[in-house]
């Protein structure tokens, strides 16, 4: 069976094979009153360590919603690996640069000599 779901909910609860799955309220609205979803409709669920699985509504109430697991779709995208190559400039300015850089994921660092 090579169902695709068109639902995707973001999942913070770790993703594994014949697990079941808590969702929030929110998600449990979305997915009751707002999509009109019932036990049994297959659901994309994923996250960053884990990737991303096909679920089933196993139960859906007021209350909540639960989940189960059936198999994984696909594995997590890897993170980039970003390098800033930079000329040197004012250690004050340098010191802010390095900041800015570690916020953004920059793996590596390298100054580079310019001719100008």
């Amino acid at each position: 069976m090579n169902e695709r779901p068109a639902t995707r909910l973001y999942i913070t609860d770790a993703l594994a094979n014949s697990v079941t799955v808590e969702l929030s309220t929110g998600q449990a609205h979305q997915l009751r009153s707002v999509l009109r979803l019932g036990p049994g409709a297959p659901v994309a669920a994923f996250n960053a360590t884990d990737g991303e699985w096909l679920c089933r509504i196993a139960e859906i109430g007021r209350g909540g919603a639960r989940l189960t697991i059936e198999h994984k779709v696909r594995s997590p995208a890897p993170e980039p690996d970003l390098w800033l190559l930079f000329a040197p400039i004012k250690r004050a300015r340098l010191d802010w640069l390095v900041e800015k850089a570690t916020e953004l994921g920059v793996s590596m660092l390298m100054p580079v000599w310019t001719a100008r």
